[in-house]
């Protein structure tokens, strides 16, 4: 079955996650290239029945959309040269946060991709469908086509850039019938559901340093209908058996007229369903709180960051701690389970304010049911992070976002292999990470709540092993995973032959 357009997905970087969720970016474009009267098929590496190689002799298009992410980049490239081998005719685009603030490095090293989109990818994508299947692909035609970067005469050409989707509601539904739904795997925390992933906005003004959202989806906050959010809901569950969701925006709270309208559609419907969110502790307060958990709201998710309120305020973060523990405590009252995360390594801290950091994790420590704990602060382009370690200094030697590079400090400091590198500074370096990171992990699992937690949860089958494991892990050893493997592009009977 030919087609005129596919969207792929590589899978990239195994960085220990074990969940699978859609793209929902992909998925979004391809529902609005099938609006549009184009046959569409997509290609998600992660639950992919098939080699790519197959895949593209079953669909032959003309033009492939090639998404992922800085952890992913080189599997991208690998998935670009494999296309132009199957054949040189089609078009290869990348797209997605990386692409966007890396397109002159990309276009400059990789061939095989032929242009760059920048930002939301709906109307881009559309106007390339319609360059290269209704109009015959013309190269000097790209210049009319808002939001990329194309080669032209060698070098790189940007266009300007494209107005933002302001009427998400004007956007179908992600096409999610295009990838098997079942072979997805998310399980909601604590309840053991099979769960999925939905965005109700796009955009945030907050600008924080390590973030770059705010420059790949504007500053302009915008927002779907609750009429919508809600209808996508009702199809997750009839459809795909769902029966959990996280609300996968970076900050869900930031309008509070949209949390409520989203409470009371779902209490409207009679929907009942439990969700999790991200949330901003200076938009939320008890009220609020409590009129989410009586819609199914079973977890919020925020980020604290940091233990120092200097630091707080020089990454952006424009939260205070004590907004913090407020936001704990409310949601302890109200039965609600939180994720906090915390970071360090941020531009300019020094050791003694990410002791801070550890300190306050540990004296609320009975108010967090999760700790996300992140020693090292990644670099990813297009942030002010990133600006900040060029100016300093403080990118590896010779680095460029699609030149080979492995981060070996990140595999000393989490015993994973990586390719985006860490902030490392002179007054916090590796040896400083490692020395935190361990300090953490023993506050944490030293203490009575959590030893009796792993110790009734060890009785389950199997459970020590993972435990001790993780433990061994988590000190600093390197102990190899069940699921470690090295996967190769798979060309299959329609190409080259591959390496399995």
């Amino acid at each position: 079955m030919a087609v005129d357009v596919v969207g792929i997905h590589p899978y990239g970087v195994d960085l220990g996650i074990t969940d699978r969720t859609p793209p929902l970016g992909l998925l979004w474009i391809a529902a609005a290239l099938e609006r549009a009267g184009y046959a569409v098929a997509v290609y998600d590496e992660q639950v992919a029945g098939e080699s790519l190689g197959d895949f593209l002799a079953a669909t032959r298009p003309s033009l492939a959309l090639l998404s992922g992410t800085s952890h992913g980049r080189f599997r991208a490239f690998e998935y670009a040269s494999a296309i132009k081998r199957f054949d040189a005719g089609i078009t290869v685009a990348y797209g997605g946060p990386h692409a966007s603030f890396t397109a002159a490095e990309t276009l400059a090293r990789i061939p095989d991709v032929d242009l760059i989109g920048h930002g939301e990818g709906e109307d881009t994508c559309l106007e390339l469908a319609a360059w290269k299947v209704r109009g015959g692909g013309r190269p000097e035609d790209l210049r009319k086509i808002k939001g990329i970067t194309y080669r032209d005469d060698g070098g790189p050409a940007t266009t300007p850039p494209r107005e933002r989707q302001a009427d998400l509601d004007s956007l179908p539904l992600p096409a999610r019938h295009l990838v098997p739904m079942a072979r997805y795997r998310l399980k909601m925390d604590l309840l053991d559901l099979p769960g999925t992933i939905i965005m109700t906005s796009r955009g945030c003004p907050i600008c924080c340093a390590f973030c770059s959202e705010s420059f790949f989806f504007g500053k302009r906050y915008y927002t779907r209908g609750a009429r919508s959010i809600v209808d996508e809901v009702e199809q997750l569950m009839t459809q795909y058996g769902v029966r959990g969701l996280v609300i996968f925006d970076s900050t869900f709270s930031l309008k509070r007229k949209h949390v409520e309208a989203f409470c009371d559609e779902l209490e409207r419907r009679r929907i009942d369903i439990p969700w999790q969110c991200q949330v901003r502790v200076d938009t939320v307060d008890k009220p609020l709180l409590e009129k989410m958990r009586r819609a199914g709201c079973y977890t919020i998710c925020f980020g604290v960051e940091s233990g120092d309120e200097e630091i707080l305020k020089s990454i952006s973060k424009g939260i205070t701690l004590a907004r913090a523990v407020d936001v704990m405590r409310w949601a302890d009252e109200l039965g609600l389970y939180t994720k906090v995360s915390f970071s360090l390594g941020h531009p300019g801290e020094t050791y003694e304010q990410a002791k801070k950091t550890n300190k306050f994790a540990r004296t609320y420590a009975r108010y967090m049911t999760f700790r996300g704990y992140n020693p090292g602060v990644r670099i990813y382009p297009g942030t002010r992070v990133e600006a900040y370690a060029r100016e300093h200094g403080l990118m590896p030697p010779g680095f460029d976002w699609a030149a080979p590079y492995e981060n070996v400090e990140n595999e000393k400091l989490f015993k994973l292999k990586d390719n985006v590198p860490l902030l490392l500074q002179p007054q916090l370096g590796v040896r400083e990470l490692r020395r935190l990171r361990l300090r953490f992990l023993l506050g944490y699992i030293l203490t009575p709540g959590y030893i009796l937690t792993k110790a009734v949860r060890a009785v389950r089958v199997g459970e020590v092993r993972r435990l001790w494991r993780g433990l061994l892990r988590g000190l600093g050893f390197k102990v190899r995973r069940e699921e470690d493997r090295v996967r190769d592009v798979p060309l299959g009977a329609a190409g080259d032959a591959a390496k399995r």
